[in-house]
């Protein structure tokens, strides 16, 4: 399922045609400057991910930030189903990467241009694989990285258990930086 692409900020009648359409579509959340059409307001509110304590921050901040961090931020909902089936929100970040990883990920600097996910959640109710709300986070980092540098694609796992399911379910790599948990990163593009 990867669903149609609406493109640009969502406007009350895409938004009406995104939650009617059996076909799963993206949208962009609009900005904090443009009034929330209320159907989309209703699909926010009931956007759940789970109990854990990282989807529940992450609904939490879909409700309450996403839109007043469209400045810093651009967050793609999935609608299916008649509801926010999950969602990303992508900003531009740097990571530090040991020698080795960046003779790895073919780049020379120690601070790496990258493409940060500052929040990704699926609503435990949709019928969705996380992993498409990655692919289309690293489709969506692609398309910028030809208009700007960036090397990589990055999360700071909430917790411990989040940076494990990253490491091991999608194969990211910490970085060399010193916060805990570490900053995890990903190549965007495959080594030449």
């Amino acid at each position: 399922m990867t669903g149609q692409d609406l493109g640009e900020a969502a406007t009350a009648e895409s938004v009406a045609t995104a939650l009617a359409d059996l076909q799963p579509s993206w949208i962009t959340l609009p900005p904090r400057d443009e009034e929330l059409p209320s159907e989309l307001q209703l699909a926010l509110d009931g956007f759940d991910a789970g109990d854990r304590a990282a989807a529940r921050a992450a609904g939490t901040w879909l409700r309450t930030q996403a839109v007043a961090a469209h400045r810093t931020s651009r967050t793609r909902l999935l609608i299916a189903g008649g509801r926010v089936a999950g969602f990303y929100s992508l900003a531009s970040a740097q990571v530090e990467l040991s020698q080795r990883d960046r003779r790895r990920a073919g780049v020379a600097p120690v601070r790496v241009p990258a493409a940060l996910i500052t929040w990704i959640a699926k609503d435990r109710r949709a019928a969705v694989d996380g992993k498409l709300l990655l692919l289309h986070a690293a489709a969506t980092a692609r398309r910028a990285a030809e208009l700007q540098a960036t090397s990589v694609l990055v999360v700071d796992p909430f917790d411990d258990e989040t940076a494990t399911m990253w490491r091991e379910r999608y194969g990211f790599r910490p970085s060399a930086e010193a916060r805990k948990p570490k900053r995890l990163w990903l190549p965007l593009q495959p080594a030449d």
